[in-house]
């Protein structure tokens, strides 16, 4: 029991850090937008409708596929896990006092914090395996079927989705490079992190009974 409360403990605080990393880089958006939201916009660009049209069709398409590979990793928890970061996100960006305190930092360090929150919010909620969203659960698929770290997983992911926004001339900047190759790293010393800790309080719990 004190195991599961953990768990879901470490998987809430994931998503806020994950959430305040993303604040931080909507912040910044002039030295270049991650990846995927440099690939979202330029799909926009190029044919139209809305940026969260690309960002469901997308995360669609790795349901999609993650269905026909491992099901599993398919839950109503990958749709709450979607709208809590919404929420988290909202929530954040309403606080006046930290953004201003974030818009204040040079930007050069906001983007390394901004990747450092976002890498270790995916990498803590991702290792609890209590709920995945799309996207992640099509890395965790993938690096399983090809024997792949998340890590490298994620960094082929990033590239492939670097490489369609470069073709398309989406907003990428030298920032968009640089999160494309260091995210994946940050993703998987917090997945190491996160699965220590939750060694550890399973170790305790052992103790205890």
């Amino acid at each position: 029991m004190i195991r599961l409360k953990f768990e879901y403990l470490l998987f809430i605080v994931g998503l806020l850090i994950l959430a305040l990393g993303i604040n931080m880089m909507t912040t910044i958006t002039s030295f270049g937008l991650s990846p995927y939201d440099s690939l979202f916009i330029a799909l926009y660009q190029n044919f139209g409708i809305s940026i969260g049209f690309w960002m469901f069709a997308i995360n669609l398409t790795f349901v999609v596929i993650v269905l026909f590979m491992d099901r599993s990793y398919i839950t109503v928890g990958a749709i709450l896990v979607m709208v809590l970061i919404s929420l988290f996100v909202d929530l954040i960006g309403s606080i006046d006092a930290l953004m201003a305190a974030i818009r204040s930092l040079p930007p050069l360090l906001t983007m390394a914090l901004g990747n450092i929150c976002i890498g270790s919010g995916i990498g803590l909620y991702v290792c609890t395996q209590v709920c995945t969203a799309p996207q992640e659960a099509f890395v965790l698929v993938m690096s399983k079927r090809l024997k792949w770290t998340f890590r490298r997983t994620e960094i082929l992911l990033a590239c492939m989705f670097l490489s369609a926004s470069f073709l398309l001339d989406g907003p990428i900047y030298y920032g968009t490079v640089v999160l494309s190759f260091t995210t994946g790293y940050i993703i998987q010393a917090a997945i190491n992190l996160g699965n220590k800790m939750l060694r550890l309080v399973n170790q305790t719990k052992g103790a205890e009974a």
